[in-house]
């Protein structure tokens, strides 16, 4: 692969996350790469694997590719994905740019698709700061990049293989598949998700009128006496609240407009959403983000298969 041709996938994998960290955060968070680097014909220097062990490492071992980062994104991340900021050594940082790295990372493939490059589908493993990181032996080119936020300035690091020349050479003699199947599907999805809102409970029955002469007297209770917990106290907490219902929603995508537009809707309008097609849909427990998932079609109902998990301190969050 050459220079010019790695430079301009690049830059359109960069356009493709601004805007997934501008919606995650409400934000805009300008991201900057350098020219690559060819290091294919040297070999990994000490100064690299010491950059790498400080850094927050996402690596596909399979396919040779690694992106490095700078210990805070970490707050970026967070309060993006969960409205406050975490410390980069929390226990769910780890957790939380596994998630990163899966978002990041479907947003790229889908939209050098569009571009006539075909991505593999690939599981990316994390590395935290201090762990030993995997080899670069692999990588081909080093692309270093900068984001703005706040007036500072983050910063990491690609190592790529140079293996995806033919796969790129391949793709852009194939039409790339159509998305309007994809769309649909959210669509339904989100009218499926729609519909399963529970409905309003009516108002109670009005009591009996006391002009009827009923005998009205106060209630007597016995003593509850000392409190006391059978068990250890912590082993039953959640069989305790097994049967406990909660309302689980699965959102397409949001928008906000003003009242004027929402009066002009008429039958066959359409409303964009801000969710770009082939990003996950949301799955939501009590107001709370739980999982991400893909729309599919089950015997004659949509459904949502759950791709990825929110870590386990966001989850509980929705319980409690």
């Amino acid at each position: 692969m050459t220079q010019n041709t790695l430079k301009t996938h690049i830059q359109t994998a960069l356009t493709a996350l601004e805007a997934l960290l501008e919606q995650l955060s409400g934000n805009e968070i300008p991201l900057d790469a350098s020219a690559p680097k060819n290091i294919a014909d040297r070999s990994p220097t000490e100064a690299l694997q010491n950059d790498l062990k400080e850094r927050f490492v996402l690596y596909a071992a399979d396919q040779g590719a690694v992106v490095a980062l700078d210990p805070d994104w970490v707050p970026l991340f967070s309060e993006a994905m969960f409205g406050e900021e975490m410390a980069p050594d929390a226990d769910g940082a780890l957790d939380l740019m596994q998630e990163i790295s899966s978002q990041g990372f479907g947003t790229v493939q889908s939209t050098l698709a569009e571009e006539g490059l075909t991505l593999p589908e690939v599981q990316f493993d994390t590395a935290a700061p201090g762990q030993a990181p995997p080899s670069p032996d692999e990588a081909a080119w080093l692309v270093p990049f900068t984001a703005q936020r706040g007036g500072g300035e983050l910063d990491g690091l690609v190592l790529l293989p140079d293996g995806a020349e033919a796969s790129s050479d391949a793709s852009t003699t194939t039409e790339s598949a159509p998305q309007e199947a994809p769309q649909e599907a959210a669509a339904g999805a989100d009218q499926s998700s729609g519909a399963s809102q529970p409905a309003g409970g009516g108002a109670p029955s009005s009591s009996a009128d006391e002009s009827d002469g009923v005998e009205v007297s106060p209630a007597a209770f016995s003593e509850l006496g000392d409190e006391e917990i059978s068990g250890d106290g912590d082993s039953g907490t959640f069989k305790l609240l097994a049967d406990v219902d909660l309302e689980v929603r699965v959102e397409l995508g949001r928008r906000e407009l003003p009242l004027a537009d929402v009066l002009k809707l008429t039958t066959g309008s359409v409303v964009e959403l801000e969710k770009m097609v082939g990003e996950p849909l949301s799955v939501y427990a009590n107001g709370r983000l739980i999982a991400e998932g893909e729309a599919v079609v089950i015997d004659e109902q949509f459904g949502v298969r759950i791709t990825n998990l929110a870590s386990d301190g966001h989850r509980e969050k929705a319980f409690f």
